[in-house]
């Protein structure tokens, strides 16, 4: 509905304009400027931002607009002097003489600089057209809450990570840890064995309801090769892995290890070559490896 009405009174700017024949006045930095609303409504202000919808005319060819090239209404910024850059565009001062809601034509004349961007058909052209409908505008104070908001975000966001990382630190010491016992013989007698030759060893079945074939489940994971190098985990990203469970879209050890589990459980998985990746190298795990995971089923 939004975009309807947006494309309608766009359109309706079109036609106002071409009925209009006002000169206009001239705007601080020498564009010919034509109000063709002047609802006075609020004016922006320099260090606010507006959502604007532009559509930039040479002649009677549409070069670009927001709506062409954005899909829709952009935000823009607007400078403040001490940050003015030396060519100030047409449509900053168009912005700061209209009120919300109004739609304005602001022209700009073809000089020795622009003339380097016109395309060769409409090289006899003298002026660029802009077209403008300031539809909102963003205040300071708005946009110091939308920055506090943002840097909340982000300190949430950095805080995750870093527990992310201290997790990955206490699991990697004990998978290492578990790996070296494991070559050690320091778990023969407490693991299970399957008929595939999948060894398990399970440290908490799960509270949670079994996992059932094709259930879509999420798995913390962090896996290495039976002298302890990581070759990949989950921990350290701080998201679980999502898989359909028991229907070949993991490895086949790992997939039947975690068919195991209830939710909630965790496991480590001694997985041989013909239920990981075989004679086949995958990037950092040499052929024919034997694997453990550690395994957290959510």
């Amino acid at each position: 509905m939004r975009k309807f009405l947006i494309l309608a009174l766009a359109a309706a700017v079109i036609t106002q304009i071409a009925c209009n024949n006002k000169e206009g006045i001239k705007t601080e930095h020498g564009f010919r400027f034509v109000n063709h609303t002047n609802k006075g409504g609020q004016k922006p202000q320099p260090g606010e931002s507006v959502l604007v919808q532009t559509y930039t005319y040479i002649g009677d060819s549409l070069m670009a607009s927001t709506q062409k090239n954005f899909g829709g209404p952009r935000e823009f910024s607007l400078f403040t002097p001490d940050r003015a850059p030396k060519r100030i565009p047409a449509i900053y001062d168009a912005l700061l003489l209209m009120g919300e809601g109004d739609s304005v034509t602001v022209y700009e004349t073809i000089d020795t600089f622009l003339q380097k961007f016109i395309p060769p058909a409409l090289k006899k052209e003298k002026e660029v057209r802009y077209e403008v409908v300031l539809l909102d505008i963003v205040t300071q104070e708005e946009l110091q809450k939308r920055a506090a908001e943002e840097q909340q975000m982000a300190a949430a966001e950095q805080k995750i990570g870093e527990e992310a990382q201290k997790r990955a630190g206490a699991v990697a010491s004990m998978v290492k840890s578990t790996a070296a016992d494991y070559v050690a013989g320091k778990l023969n007698g407490k693991l299970t064995a399957t008929a595939t030759g999948l060894k398990i060893l399970t440290v908490e079945k799960g509270s949670g309801a079994p996992i059932k074939r094709g259930e879509q489940i999420k798995t913390h994971y962090y896996g290495v090769l039976t002298n302890g190098n990581m070759f990949d985990n989950s921990f350290e990203r701080g998201q679980a892995l999502p898989f359909a469970a028991g229907v070949g879209q993991m490895i086949k050890g790992f997939d039947e290890g975690a068919m195991t589990l209830n939710h909630g459980g965790k496991a480590y998985l001694f997985i041989p070559p013909q239920l990981g990746y075989g004679e086949q190298a995958q990037g950092t795990i040499p052929p024919n490896s034997e694997l453990i995971f550690y395994i957290e089923v959510l």
